[in-house]
């Protein structure tokens, strides 16, 4: 189940939302103010937040900026008045998601919401792959890596073996040894890997 953190000072709008997001089958925790959030969040598990924008004491954007100086990066939509759009764009700048103007469709809140949540599970995983890339091509051999990029730019093994000054049959190995420690089935594999692990910036 997803978690999904209401910030919104207006009890009325905290128990609309809630009731709104239950019913979607999501986990919804309110919090009257930016400081009661701002307390409990760095224990908070991964999930979405729905951020009010124009609270007392302390305002959307104070808790968008502190936030960022966490480094949390949770996804974020915020709601504002009606004619604040400007205040919206600047929450979108320092990272926010989307904005609703109040009054909005729930529909078309929770459509968002669970694109938020799909983007930021897509994104897990691309960083996941990421890591996990790096880490394997960073034990590739130096000789190893030359085979690599020569696979890379499209080079069939005798070409490789003429540019490093050694047999085919080195070659062949040497591209099963690469094929094996990045487990990949298929130059495709390849590929995906090396780009994920940024392999031009890799120094041979």
């Amino acid at each position: 189940m997803d978690n999904v953190y209401i910030v919104d000072d207006d009890e009325a709008v905290r128990g609309s939302l809630s009731m709104l997001l239950k019913a979607e089958d999501f986990n919804a925790t309110p919090y009257a103010t930016p400081a009661a959030f701002l307390e409990e969040v760095n224990d908070l598990p991964e999930g979405l937040i729905i951020l009010d924008l124009w609270m007392p004491g302390m305002s959307g954007l104070d808790v968008i900026e502190e936030l960022n100086l966490r480094g949390l990066t949770m996804p974020i939509i915020c709601i504002t008045g009606h004619g604040d759009v400007g205040t919206a764009v600047k929450a979108l700048k320092m990272g926010a998601s989307d904005f609703f103007e109040k009054p909005f469709e729930s529909s078309k809140l929770i459509e968002r919401v669970k694109h938020c949540l799909q983007e930021q599970r897509s994104q897990r995983q691309r960083d996941a792959f990421t890591i996990s890339a790096k880490e394997i091509v960073s034990t590739l051999t130096p000789r190893e890596l030359e085979v690599l990029q020569g696979l890379i730019d499209g080079l069939r093994n005798k070409q490789i073996a003429y540019n490093m000054n050694i047999s085919i049959r080195t070659v062949e190995l040497h591209r099963v040894h690469v094929m094996d420690k990045l487990e990949a089935k298929s130059l495709s594999d390849v590929i995906k890997i090396a780009i994920a692990a940024d392999y031009e910036n890799i120094k041979l």
